[in-house]
């Protein structure tokens, strides 16, 4: 029988609370035993979730106290690559969540501890783990549209809701280190990157159209693709209460559409440029209703990857190309011009 795993949460807010914790005390196999957050609220709330669970203010006396096999670092993003690099050096795998870091200096230094623990760290892009998401991805693979040329991504709601923001971190730019791009617009750029491939430039606008904050409400992102003849688009929002948010992908021989409040379809069939040869345009459904958030499956299927000793192709390299890409965007907006996209060294 597999040992039982120790695991540790740095970071008790509303990820944490909601997502982490929950998903091991779900997880066979695993044992919640220490949680550590600056703030008495959310260590009272562990306690509510997990009663054994050993709280701490401070990560350093949590790692100094236990031996953890998993930790979960869910602190604010300017925290993520010191404490990604503490649970490496304390010898656990890591579950990191988005944004993986601040600069790619700091994606570097994770990296280089990576290597250097060898233990494996998988970035929580939580999109990654809904089942349709996965299944469109295959289906890309497998040339069922064709060669696709063309993605349109839209993530938006009404942006951090008081309950859930448990601190105004999220508009503090020294904290936060952005918005909505890097809030909601990291997973969207994550996907695209997961089902398109890298990206090689982007044109990018952000902006604070509607909030009275220090970081952007609202972004539209223009992507240039390495593979030949694909454009993409994003937009982000922290201003929308209702509207379409999902992906539309348009291939040669059909599209793939994804609505996260509706399901999913795919449209095969095929009419040249000239409309001189036709084929009979098919839909049929993926995933009927509502989709279900990767949130569900993601600590099991983290937790089952760090026994195989994989990080599920979702580790430090990809954390570090959406932060690229939406470094390009930022800089982008600020200059009005087109910018390319650094690699992850």
């Amino acid at each position: 029988m597999a040992k039982r795993w120790k695991v540790g949460v740095i970071g008790c807010g509303s990820m944490s609370q909601y997502v982490h914790m929950p998903g091991y005390l779900d997880t066979p196999g695993v044992d919640l035993v220490a949680a550590c957050d600056p703030g008495r609220k959310q260590r009272l709330a562990a306690k509510r979730i997990c009663p054994d669970v050993h709280t701490y203010d401070d990560y350093r006396k949590m790692l100094a106290a236990e031996e953890l096999d998993v930790i979960s670092v869910v602190s604010p993003n300017r925290f993520h690559a010191e404490h990604a690099v503490a649970a490496l050096e304390h010898g656990a795998h890591v579950l990191l969540e988005k944004p993986a870091a601040l600069s790619m200096q700091e994606i570097a230094q994770i990296k280089k501890n990576v290597r250097r623990s060898k233990q494996q760290l998988i970035v929580g892009f939580s999109h990654r783990f809904a089942r349709v998401n996965q299944r469109i991805r295959r289906m890309l693979a497998d040339g069922t549209i064709g060669e696709p040329y063309m993605l349109r991504y839209r993530l938006a709601h009404s942006g951090p809701y008081p309950g859930w923001a448990q601190s105004p971190w999220f508009y503090d730019p020294k904290v936060a280190g952005g918005g909505a791009m890097l809030d909601m617009g990291i997973h969207a750029i994550d996907q695209a990157l997961w089902l398109m491939g890298p990206v090689r430039r982007v044109q990018a606008m952000s902006r604070t159209l509607r909030k009275k904050i220090k970081v952007d409400d609202n972004a539209v992102l223009l992507l240039e693709f390495q593979r030949a003849k694909a454009l993409g688009y994003i937009e982000i929002g922290w201003t929308s209460p209702a509207g379409f948010n999902g992906v539309e992908i348009m291939g040669d021989r059909g599209c793939i559409v994804m609505d996260l409040s509706q399901g999913a379809r795919v449209t095969t069939g095929h009419t040249s440029p000239d409309a001189t040869k036709k084929q009979q345009m098919r839909t049929r459904s993926i995933k009927r209703g509502p989709i279900t958030p990767g949130w569900r499956s993601e600590i099991r299927d983290v937790v089952h990857a760090f026994r195989r000793n994989s990080d599920l192709d979702s580790g430090i390299d990809a954390g570090g190309a959406a932060l690229a890409v939406a470094l390009a965007a930022y800089e982008s907006s600020r200059t009005g011009r087109a910018v390319k996209v650094s690699s992850v060294k």
